[in-house]
């Protein structure tokens, strides 16, 4: 066993138990040096994984059977985990939220009198499961990161002990977590029994699908892989498996909401890729794009199809209704998750490509919403979508950062969102599918009221009402009266933000490359 293999995630838990046992022998004064603690390992940990990347990939371009590239790579643990290209892209996105959401975190859960210690113990867990589970190939171990990132998140959602909310979020979070669970263990059950090896490319060689919608294959592999979409669908917050994303995002602290949205669904996508990549591109090289104009057109390629449209249709019209900042990115988070799950619709290696560097684009311009509404909370600014009246004016940074993400978002060039969606529609006009490229650009479309609400309100509206008609952010107290003044940021939040906006813009910029290093990625699946 080369244990160099297995660095990142050691280090990872190192520093989880590290700040646990930091956080015993410091002052309550001196605990947000936990925070700095935790950033170190982190930051230690992508240090290991670019390290990984360099001496054990290798990023030459070979050619796979199906013509595509393929970046070889190594196993531990006896094939359990895989040290590829994908797994260190994927790892390497992790640690990149765990730290800029421990930015976001230290003045918040010093403000808000979060346990510090169990706070960022938890996400350093949580972000340690992540990892796992784009490293594994083998269902047992993609299991145990699952289980490991769950536990960690529902004790994270229900932190602000004092708001009935929080508890809330975390009872619900909890509740559909143990369902999606028992039907993932379920499923993968079955997947054994069909298959005789919890391996991921044991799926390959036991004719779970066709080419042909409910061609002979291997049922009880096939009934097990479907019970999985299922069980992924509640992480994903895939529709109808949505319900408990909103009340859970409005109800957890705003750092872990952050976190929620883009963490653990980034983590479910790259098992997801992992598990269903090979056998969809199977069936799609079986049935064609010919077949019914649908790229693997077998059970499974339809049943993503249906998903990815429900989703982000259902997702972006019930985000026009909301009034509240956090339940609207919950409702949005749902929506991108649709697009995200037209490239398994798709079924083809551009389609898989288009995910990888999606979901580096949806992190970061996720991240940068939920930083500018975390630090307007850090100064006594409400949730609701009415408190960012004339935020132009008293917070014209934020504002602008806002904008930025929010035009991202759409999908307007040239940040990283155009290019996201842009990929994602070429794989799908490649394949055949213009419908499900159509339907995107219809829901794009849609989603522009919702985000041009809150524009509306912080370039075109007049300031917020006084800060007596208003509920705290989070904690019912009064909103201070400087939240209707000019606002000021914080310096970690503030680097958090600018981090992220500068993501956005790079991600586009470098298009290019980056969809190379995707195609890359997503080729050694």
């Amino acid at each position: 066993m080369d244990w160099s293999l297995v660095l990142p995630e050691l280090i990872v838990a190192g520093a989880g138990i590290g700040v646990l046992l930091l956080d015993l022998f410091l002052a309550p004064e001196k605990r947000r040096l936990t925070g700095y603690a935790s950033l170190a390992g982190l930051a230690a940990a992508m240090v290991a994984s670019l390290w990984l990347a360099v001496a054990k990939v290798d990023w030459s371009l070979a050619a796979g059977a199906d013509g595509s590239p393929v970046a070889a790579g190594f196993t531990a643990l006896g094939g359990m985990i895989a040290v590829d290209a994908f797994s260190v892209l994927l790892k390497l996105l992790f640690l990149a939220i765990g730290l800029v959401v421990v930015l976001l975190g230290v003045d918040f859960a010093e403000k808000r009198k979060l346990p510090v210690g169990e706070f960022f113990a938890l996400l350093l867990f949580a972000v340690l499961g992540m990892m796992l589970m784009a490293g594994s190939r083998d269902l047992i171990l993609i299991y145990l990161g699952l289980e490991t990132t769950a536990i960690s998140s529902y004790a994270l959602a229900g932190l602000l002990k004092d708001d009935l909310k929080s508890g809330e979020a975390a009872l619900k979070y909890f509740l559909t977590g143990a369902l999606a669970s028992a039907l993932i263990l379920f499923g993968m059950a079955l997947v054994f029994g069909g298959t005789g090896s919890t391996n991921v490319t044991a799926l390959l060689g036991a004719g779970v699908t066709t080419g042909q919608l409910g061609g002979a294959g291997n049922p009880i592999a096939l009934t097990g892989l479907v019970l999985l979409v299922a069980g992924f669908g509640f992480k994903l917050a895939a529709v109808p498996f949505h319900f408990w994303a909103p009340d859970a995002y409005e109800g957890a602290p705003t750092p872990v909401t952050a976190f929620f949205s883009v963490g653990p669904k980034a983590a479910a996508f790259a098992v997801v890729l992992r598990i269903f990549g090979p056998v969809l591109a199977l069936g799609g090289s079986a049935g064609g794009a010919g077949a019914g104009g649908l790229a693997g057109a077998g059970v499974l390629g339809v049943l993503f199809a249906v998903l990815a449209v429900v989703t982000m249709t259902v997702g972006n019209l019930t985000a026009l209704a909301q009034k509240n900042i956090k339940r609207m990115l919950a409702y949005s988070s749902i929506a991108h998750a649709g697009y995200l799950l037209v490239g398994l619709a798709v079924a083809t290696p551009r389609g898989f490509a288009a995910m990888v560097y999606y979901l580096l684009a949806y992190a970061a311009m996720n991240l940068g919403a939920f930083a500018v509404v975390i630090w307007l909370n850090n100064r006594g600014t409400g949730d609701e979508v009415s408190d960012y009246a004339g935020l132009g004016r008293r917070a014209p940074v934020a504002a602008l950062a806002m904008l930025v993400c929010f035009l991202s978002l759409i999908g307007i060039p040239p940040m990283a969102g155009f290019f996201g969606k842009f990929y994602l529609f070429a794989a799908a006009v490649e394949a055949n599918m213009a419908w499900l490229a159509v339907v995107m650009v219809i829901n794009s479309a849609i989603s522009v009221g919702y985000y041009y609400g809150v524009v509306r309100q912080m370039y075109l509206a007049g300031d917020a009402a006084p800060a007596e008609d208003h509920g705290g952010a989070e904690t019912g107290a009064p909103v201070p009266a400087e939240a209707t003044s000019t606002v000021k940021g914080t310096p970690l939040v503030g680097l958090a933000l600018g981090l992220a906006v500068v993501a956005v813009f790079a991600l586009g910029f470098l298009f290019e490359p980056l969809a190379r290093l995707a195609r890359l990625a997503a080729g050694g699946l």
